[in-house]
């Protein structure tokens, strides 16, 4: 099926690994040009490397930059507008807050979640909107989390953070819906990556558990007995951003296994 992602131009945020490497290779994959972005420079060479080395032909670049910081979204829009005279494609995508129970984390927490997890998501929308507008063309995917739907034990920071965007990502795509741009939301269940091991470990540790067991534990409560695969995000991602999912807006799709037991 075409998508229609040749010489489209996406901004990755979250880029270095995980989730966002493989949704950057899935869109180079289709033809897209790619701006990778990531806070660790080091990492984010070694996905560049990565995604060069099995697609010698990927128009891609990469920004090292610090998403929580105010000046960065501005900084990170331009670096791709100026590369690449456009840009179609802003996928959101950061790493989660440390756990904690609610009453025992500290506000200085609470704000830098919401600095990671929400402020960047509207900084980022506000520089790029405007340049998706000059091409009458974008696709907004917002990374969250499941527990924005179900919530998991000791997460009340990813839980609490996120779940903003998806009322901010509802606003904005009824706001721009009839100037070809959409906002969407994809929301992971237990994708096996580094991030959700270290939470796994974590997790294990708050509540006794063995370690070493956490993420088999975790793939017996999925439905399908396992954990989901980066390329299983990539895969719906690409298809959000493509051509073919223009009369899709303001949804926030689980990809869980199963997992969510709620009927709505």
């Amino acid at each position: 099926m075409e998508l229609g992602l040749k010489d489209r131009v996406a901004i990755v945020c979250g880029a270095s690994q995980g989730m966002g490497q493989a949704i950057a290779f899935g869109l180079v994959n289709e033809g897209a040009r790619v701006l990778l972005v990531a806070r660790n420079a080091e990492r984010l060479a070694a996905a560049e490397a990565a995604i060069l080395a099995q697609c010698p032909e990927a128009k891609i670049a990469s920004l090292a930059v610090d998403l929580t910081q105010p000046d960065s979204a501005e900084a990170v829009v331009k670096a791709a507008h100026e590369r690449w005279g456009r840009v179609d494609v802003l996928v959101t995508n950061t790493g989660g807050p440390p756990p904690g129970q609610p009453l025992d984390l500290a506000d200085e927490q609470y704000l830098l979640a919401y600095q990671q997890n929400f402020m960047n998501v509207v900084r980022l929308c506000r520089h790029v909107v405007p340049v998706m507008r000059l091409n009458g063309y974008g696709r907004i995917i917002n990374m969250l989390a499941l527990s924005v739907r179900q919530i998991e034990d000791n997460l009340v920071l990813s839980s609490t953070s996120r779940l903003g965007v998806v009322a901010y990502a509802r606003y904005l795509a009824e706001q721009v819906a009839a100037e070809g741009i959409t906002v969407n939301n994809v929301l992971p269940g237990s994708i096996h990556t580094e991030r959700l091991a270290q939470v796994a470990h974590m997790q294990a540790q708050h509540f006794g558990r063995n370690p070493a067991m956490e993420l088999n534990v975790r793939a017996e409560r999925v439905p399908m007995k396992r954990l989901g695969q980066p390329q299983e995000m990539a895969d719906l991602v690409t298809f959000l951003a493509s051509e073919r999912a223009g009369f899709l807006t303001g949804l926030s799709i689980p990809v869980e296994g199963g997992q969510l037991r709620s009927v709505l």
